[in-house]
């Protein structure tokens, strides 16, 4: 975005989830290929001495409202100030950026979307940009 007078420039961030192991992986006795160091903001393939650094890495164990909190909720602000913000996850086949987006789909979730532990970005940045906006009073949307 292009600073204005008095206004901090944001430049485009990077950050990397790395998955938990699912249940054949934890029946096969497989182990994780990389190493999360949360306070260097890096991951680590083991065996191949190689290292990335990114704005942010979340481990295997973080919650979905974390990676929200994080990544998106920042961004409904700027969003309702008028700036274009884009989330993309970009990654191979089942590294789980369906469900960081979108979260677990259930048929009879005992949660509401709003409330689901599960909810992804999608859902949660939704709900935050509709209640921002019913919080204003000289602001009206039609969906």
């Amino acid at each position: 975005r292009k600073g204005e007078k008095n206004q901090e420039v944001s430049k485009i961030q990077v950050f990397a989830r790395c998955r938990p192991l699912n249940g054949i992986e934890r029946k096969q006795d497989s182990f994780s290929v990389v190493d999360v160091i949360q306070k260097e903001k890096k991951v680590v393939v083991r065996d191949r001495n190689k290292e990335f650094t990114f704005d942010k890495v979340f481990p295997p164990d973080v919650k979905q409202i974390d990676v929200y909190k994080s990544v998106a909720a920042p961004l409904i602000q700027e969003v309702l100030k008028g700036f274009n913000c884009t989330i993309l996850a970009y990654g191979q086949t089942g590294t789980g950026k369906t469900y960081t987006m979108e979260g677990e789909r259930r048929n009879n979730a005992k949660y509401s979307w709003e409330d689901d532990p599960e909810a992804g970005l999608i859902p949660r940045s939704l709900h935050q940009l509709f209640e921002e906006l019913n919080q204003e009073d000289n602001v009206e949307f039609a969906v």
